[in-house]
Parts: C-alpha cells; sequence; structure tokens
C-alpha cells in the first residue's frame, strides 16, 4: 500500500509538471516561434491543432514510462542478494521498490528546478534552450563539449541531481541492511547493479541517436 500511494503521489506531481509545462513554458507562441524558421504556416497551424486534440496523450503514457523505470531500477538493485551480504539475504523486491520510488522525488525536485528557471529566471527563451538545458548538468554546457547530438543524453545524466539520487539509492541499501555493510560498500553495490544497468541504457540510447543521425 505504502508504494501504491507512493507512487500515486510521484504521477500527480509529473502530471503538474506537464500541466505547468504545457500552460506556461512550452507554449503555442514558443512552439510557432521555433518552426516558423523551417516550416509553412499551413503545416505549423496542423501541429498545433494536433498538439491540442491528443493533450491526453502525455499524462496517459506518464504512469507507465515512470512505472517501468521504477521496476528496471529496482530489478537492478535486486541483484544485490547474489553476493549474500549481512542483512541484504532476506530483503524483498518491494523494499527495493520503496527505495527507487523515495529516490524519484529528486527529479520532481529537478523538474520544480526547471520550471523556475524558465517562469521566473530565464523568461527570455526559445524551444531550442528548452531542448538543450538541464538543471545542474554538463549538458548546459555542450556547445564547449561537443556539438554531435547522441552526446547530450549523457550529458544530460551528469547533474548534480543524478548524485543525489544515487547517494538515496546507496543510503537505502545501507539501511536495508540494517547498517550491517559500510555505506562506502553499499555506494558500490549501487554502481555494480545500477550503476551497470544505467551505462547500457546510456549506451543503447546514444546508438539509437547515432544512427537516427545518419
Amino acid at each position: 500500500m505504502k508504494n501504491f500511494i507512493l507512487f500515486t503521489s510521484i504521477i500527480l506531481c509529473y502530471f503538474l509538471f506537464i500541466y505547468l509545462d504545457k500552460t506556461y513554458i512550452t507554449t503555442n507562441s514558443k512552439i510557432i516561434d521555433f518552426l516558423a524558421k523551417d516550416y509553412p504556416s499551413g503545416a505549423i497551424q496542423d501541429y498545433i491543432e494536433s498538439r491540442q486534440k491528443w493533450w491526453w496523450l502525455d499524462y496517459t503514457a506518464t504512469p507507465l514510462l515512470i512505472g517501468i523505470k521504477v521496476l528496471l531500477v529496482s530489478f537492478c538493485l535486486n541483484f544485490i542478494k547474489l553476493f549474500d551480504l549481512p542483512g541484504l539475504e532476506k530483503v524483498k523486491f518491494s523494499e527495493f521498490v520503496f527505495l527507487v520510488l523515495i529516490a524519484e522525488f529528486v527529479f520532481i525536485i529537478a523538474g520544480f528546478y526547471k520550471f523556475i528557471n524558465f517562469y521566473w529566471i530565464n523568461t527570455d527563451y526559445s524551444l531550442e534552450d528548452l531542448q538543450t538545458y538541464y538543471p545542474i548538468s554538463l549538458l548546459n554546457l555542450r556547445e564547449y563539449i561537443s556539438a554531435e547530438k547522441w552526446v547530450a543524453y549523457p550529458l544530460q545524466l551528469v547533474n548534480l541531481f543524478e548524485l543525489f539520487y544515487w547517494g538515496i539509492l546507496a543510503w537505502g541499501i545501507w539501511e536495508l541492511s540494517d547498517q550491517k555493510i559500510s555505506l562506502k560498500k553499499s555506494l558500490g553495490l549501487t554502481t555494480i547493479t545500477y550503476g551497470v544497468g544505467l551505462l547500457f541504457w546510456v549506451g543503447v540510447v546514444s546508438f539509437f541517436i547515432l544512427n537516427a543521425q545518419y
């Protein structure tokens, strides 16, 4: 039940982000300004009407995508039990799910940070700015690192919030072991489970982006 309550709370927060983004950040005027350089007005109008017609798709897809993400991260962390470490041998999969749901709130804070940045601070922005921005990440320095499109996703993941996410996962593993293993070891376990899974995922996404370029 506690996992369901947490998951529902997270989804409601993401629904709020979608509403705020569509209403105040990714507005029709910003979209028109961005597309006007490359597309005729008729095509742009068709896109705007399609966006208004299918507004509910984002709300429908969000619970599915977040649910898959939580289960995949929990699945990676579950491999910790193979190491037969003290305090972790009897940890249930649902407890890993609970830990991952707690950690997900880090990215909710990141979402609020991004909204605040574009709504109150950097108000003179374009859609391109939105696409090339992630709070406190190397993606914001992309123009100084590489212009290749496939580099954007890995750079986005190198951010302060991702570091906090790793920290919460490591702290949670330490707690689940009843503090029978060290925090240093729990961080290592996070690295060889979630970290390896994330590295594989980044490789797959970057591969598809790279192939789409050429």
